[in-house]
């Protein structure tokens, strides 16, 4: 893996509002889907070539990577991901990221904060907020490094 984005899964409706018993079975709002589609696209746009996408096995961040394969295009793969569940530490998750996305050049991780935060700062020291469906780029090509970090409200139209 020489790209890893890491894509913060679209805005949710609390539980209440959505009208679920249980935070993993919270789904995207109508927004959160339309933000997840625009951020894949913009990955795409900025040469971002994810084949592979693994997410949380929890029902916000599995649409989210729903959005975003649809938004890439055909042959894009989303695979739930245990990892991605909100639970392990980084540095694991990483380990687990890369063992995973080793055949292959560019993956999309969706899942939640503060993992994904604090995924890019162990690996670039620098600190992220990745809000709603933001992404942030890392090249792992060479020593770890953000390429780019963008928020959905940072995009331009």
């Amino acid at each position: 893996m020489k790209r890893l984005f890491l894509m913060r899964h679209g805005h949710a409706p609390t539980a209440a509002e959505a009208g679920v018993a249980s935070d993993a079975r919270r789904p995207l709002s109508e927004r959160g889907l339309k933000d997840a589609g625009r951020m894949a696209a913009e990955i795409r746009r900025r040469g971002g070539r994810p084949a592979l996408i693994l997410h949380s096995p929890l029902l916000r961040a599995a649409l989210t990577a729903r959005a975003a394969a649809d938004a890439l295009g055909d042959g894009v793969a989303a695979e739930a991901f245990k990892a991605l569940d909100n639970t392990l530490p980084p540095d694991e998750v990483f380990a687990a990221l890369r063992e995973r996305g080793a055949q292959e050049e560019d993956v999309l991780a969706v899942g939640h904060q503060p993992q994904l935060g604090e995924i890019a700062s162990l690996l670039t020291g620098a600190p992220f907020e990745i809000r709603p469906a933001g992404v942030v780029a890392l090249d792992l090509s060479g020593p770890p490094r953000a390429v780019w970090a963008l928020n959905v409200d940072e995009l331009l139209d």
